[in-house]
């Protein structure tokens, strides 16, 4: 079945609902065409002014653009409010995070190193290295990770507060 903009538009119409999501919209129209297939509908329909639609959570409503209609959100439609925590980008673009997953790394590097020279250092296989500078390097590696953690920490601590944190708190007085 090949959906046309009239399809769409006459579930509007004579739908039972006065908004649609996208997947409202592929549940009502049946399974015979994808999801991006009604999006394209919805969005040309738009473009043509015979619908409107707002962003909502993850995706977007439509509704038909009338006069009659005072919307442009329905009232049992419950929008998020935009999010002021930070986002888990955001916190991993935080220098004192990405030293603290460094340091982890190098801790496990550390440990694996330290583990292979023990092996060898009991005879069960032998590596063209010494065994005692495997044990130094992978030491070395596990004390370099505890600085970077308590480095990590430190910068945490006295972060300084962003230009845009200053000039909230200012406003607040």
């Amino acid at each position: 079945m090949e959906l046309t903009q009239r399809h769409v538009a006459l579930e509007f119409v004579f739908g039972d609902r006065p908004f649609y999501t996208v997947a409202q919209m592929h549940a009502a129209l049946g399974s015979g065409v994808s999801p991006d297939t009604v999006r394209s509908r919805l969005d040309e329909l738009e473009e043509r002014n015979v619908l409107k639609s707002e962003q909502a959570n993850n995706g977007n409503i439509y509704w038909l653009l009338s006069e009659d209609s005072d919307w442009p959100l329905p009232p049992d439609v419950e929008v998020e409010p935009e999010q002021d925590k930070m986002t888990v980008v955001e916190w991993r673009q935080q220098l004192h995070v990405q030293v603290a997953a460094l340091s982890v790394l190098t801790a496990i590097i550390g440990t694996a190193i330290t583990l292979i020279g023990t092996f060898q250092a009991g005879g069960y296989y032998q590596l063209p290295i010494n065994t005692n500078n495997l044990l130094a390097y992978g030491l070395s590696a596990g004390l370099l990770s505890y600085f970077g953690l308590f480095l990590a920490g430190v910068l945490w601590f006295i972060e300084l507060p962003s230009v845009d944190d200053i000039r909230q708190i200012l406003q607040s007085r």
